[in-house]
């Protein structure tokens, strides 16, 4: 498996111009954070903190722990332990501190936002004195994640208003997700398959087969198989091929990266097998597809 392991982490400070305050709604900071068992490594600039004295942020931070577990406590609070699956948002100007198990991985999403119209939503949705959201594994929730990071390492006009709203979808998943009980919310196969969707996600850009996607999971290649089209109705070759088009048509729109290079980033075996496969999913060439989006 051609898998880096040690994942670079994500970490970006976003700026939020005059023209984004009319929207009522700014990201301030994104971020994915991946630590190896008996790391000392946390986040670092802004974001950092001490893990024996926490935090207090002027904006509102959620954070999404994607594998391990630890612990949790703020101003309001009590300790309180978190495992994979589970997800917390903390109010602007209030203290918190979560550290994980330096016993097991640890991956975490994180993002920092502000406004007005946050405020009037989350103070609905979020109870300070239990801020934490038992969602799951949730492959929809690392999609939008992922959004928000490819338009914030892009930076289009107007990404901010884009990625703002992504935010507020993340808000709405979490909201409907623990209407609906989110600890009877999904089998246990069907978890193992969002896990499995996940990873295919996070390594799009990297060599990986079906075998090691299946062992990411801790299943048999041939029940992998199985249960992955039984869930999702279609077989992880072609859900791939779906990340991998996606991806393509994210950066034809908001890149200048070549043909070629946009083939080589995402393993296609050669730049005219990669023309092929977009105009047959497409029915027009990469070429042409970027210029008609530029009109």
């Amino acid at each position: 498996m051609n898998i880096n392991e040690n994942k670079v982490d994500i970490i970006k400070h976003l700026p939020i111009k005059e023209e984004d305050q009319f929207w009522e709604i700014a990201v301030s900071g994104i971020g994915h954070l991946h630590i190896t068992p008996k790391s000392s490594n946390t986040t670092n600039e802004i974001y950092a903190y001490h893990p024996k004295q926490g935090r207090t942020l002027k904006d509102f931070s959620l954070v999404y722990l994607n594998k391990g577990d630890g612990e949790f406590i703020s101003t309001d609070c009590t300790l309180k332990q978190i495992t994979k699956g589970d997800l917390f948002i903390v109010f602007p100007n209030q203290w918190y501190n979560y550290t994980p198990n330096p016993n097991t991985k640890w991956d975490e999403y994180w993002i920092t936002f502000k406004g007005e119209y946050f405020e009037r939503i989350l103070k609905h949705i979020v109870n300070k004195k239990e801020p934490i959201f038992h969602i799951g594994i949730n492959e929809d929730l690392i999609k939008i994640f992922t959004q928000i990071f490819d338009y914030a390492t892009m930076q289009p006009i107007g990404f901010q208003a884009i990625i703002s709203n992504l935010t507020l979808q993340i808000i709405s998943l979490i909201h409907c997700i623990s209407k609906n009980d989110a600890q009877n919310y999904e089998s246990v196969n069907m978890q193992k398959i969002q896990e499995a969707c996940i990873f295919m996600q996070e390594h799009i850009y990297e060599k990986f087969t079906l075998e090691d996607i299946a062992k990411s999971t801790n299943m048999s290649y041939s029940n992998f198989r199985k249960v992955f089209k039984l869930h999702t109705g279609i077989t992880p070759h072609q859900y791939i091929l779906q990340i991998k088009l996606r991806k393509i048509k994210d950066l034809l729109n908001n890149t200048n990266i070549s043909i070629h290079d946009i083939a080589t980033k995402l393993n296609f075996e050669s730049s005219d097998y990669f023309s092929y496969f977009f105009k047959s999913k497409t029915g027009m060439s990469p070429l042409s597809y970027r210029k008609k989006q530029m009109k």
